[in-house]
């Protein structure tokens, strides 16, 4: 039998960049495109939540006249359709649109917004109140308890004056929580301007996603001092969309969610490898600096030292506090210091692009201008056939897609 000369190899970057090439097989040491996303979101929503996970469906758990707050987490995947299927179980007892508020975090980094009430008919979508947490509001927040820890934890005022809190939002690995999921739309988000600041960090990359993180034990606790019991979480997937939608017992959702993220994002290999492509996919949160950040930290613990790491990505934010920072220093080691003293908000991604710089050579191909790529020590790509010259010199490579999303591990 013939052994397979070269494989086909397809990544999608941005909203419509694709990197297209046939790699010599010897030289693919992985290749992971990103796991499907489903074609119907509307019928993945309205099964999850027919047949929640160990609680009876969502209507059963309301009284009429309920003050309904849905904790919406930024960047979900088809948070329209999810909206409006949780109003048909909201319609159905009987609780006006009036009490209901769609409350999202405060937006510690701007993108792209997008009304999740969009499929609500129109005689229902006005009158549910579509907010965002400003923190810096002297009402926003009141006391709603005291942690073990001795933390005082002030939440949104909606969000300690609700009937029934449900959270909704996207399970995925996360640097400061090991995942993400459930309960962390609630805090720091909904909380005040100092949680906020207390929370910016590089995060704990040393540390495999399932190890306990405080924050991540913070978060849980407040979700149980408010009685969180109901949750919608969606899995992310390739280009954007998701993979999984679950409903249900808060618990149960995220113990679920998290085992479906790490089967379908964690990525493990036996050894480090010389090149690593990565593709950041435009998604529900945009395409912005903290997914660069992301995507090099996970190339990062793949990439063998002075290996090469290459981003394909249509980005073109303009850079924020700590990037323009990052731009003023001369080399990537000398960044940890100052950035950590100034406490910037893109904080982390900022780092996350000094530490991969410190460990491997860095190659971007993106909507920026050159002269910003290079002050942030990273090559500049103006041609897609660049990547495949850097491929052919690669005694080994993986390539992996929607890269922001996963999280890579060395056995």
């Amino acid at each position: 039998m013939a052994l397979q000369q070269s494989i086909p190899v397809r990544l999608q970057f941005g909203s419509s960049g694709e990197f297209a090439a046939e790699i010599d097989a010897a030289r693919v040491a992985l290749f992971r495109p990103g796991p499907r996303a489903k074609a119907d979101a509307a019928d993945a929503v309205h099964r999850a939540l027919a047949s929640p996970i160990d609680l009876p469906t969502l209507d059963q758990a309301l009284v009429p006249d309920d003050k309904v707050v849905i904790a919406l987490d930024r960047g979900v995947p088809a948070a329209d359709s999810i909206i409006a299927e949780i109003w048909s179980y909201l319609e159905r007892r009987n609780i006006p649109a009036e009490n209901v508020t769609v409350l999202q975090p405060a937006a510690v980094f701007a993108g792209q917004r997008v009304d999740p009430r969009s499929k609500l008919p129109d005689s229902v979508r006005d009158s549910i109140t579509l907010k965002t947490h400003d923190p810096t509001e002297e009402t926003s927040c009141r006391y709603l308890a005291t942690t073990s820890g001795g933390e005082r934890i002030h939440l949104a005022t909606e969000l300690v004056d609700a009937d029934f809190v449900l959270t909704v939002g996207v399970t995925e690995f996360d640097a400061l929580l090991g995942y993400r999921g459930t309960s962390s739309v609630l805090f720091p988000g909904l909380s005040t301007v100092d949680s906020i600041k207390r929370t910016i960090g590089q995060g704990h990359q040393e540390l495999s996603p399932r190890e306990p993180r405080p924050l991540r034990q913070i978060v849980d606790e407040i979700a149980w001092l408010m009685g969180i019991q109901f949750s919608v979480q969606v899995v992310p997937a390739e280009a954007g969309g998701f993979c999984s939608v679950l409903a249900g017992s808060s618990d149960a959702v995220f113990a679920r969610s998290r085992d479906i993220v790490t089967d379908e994002w964690l990525i493990s290999m036996p050894e480090r490898v010389q090149t690593v492509i990565v593709a950041i996919s435009a998604d529900a949160s945009g395409h912005s600096w903290q997914q660069l950040g992301r995507t090099l930290a996970m190339a990062r613990q793949l990439v063998e030292q002075g290996g090469r790491i290459v981003v394909l990505s249509e980005i073109s934010a303009a850079p924020g506090e700590g990037i323009e920072l990052l731009r003023r220093i001369e080399e990537p080691d000398d960044a940890l210091q100052p950035l950590r003293s100034a406490m910037p908000p893109d904080m982390q991604p900022a780092l996350q692009i000094a530490s991969a710089a410190m460990w491997a050579r860095l190659f971007l191909f993106s909507q920026l201008d050159d002269g910003l790529v290079e002050d942030l020590f990273m090559y500049p790509l103006a041609e897609l056939s660049e990547v495949e010259r850097i491929i052919e010199t690669s005694s080994s490579c993986a390539l992996i897609g929607s890269a922001q999303h996963a999280f890579g591990i060395v056995e």
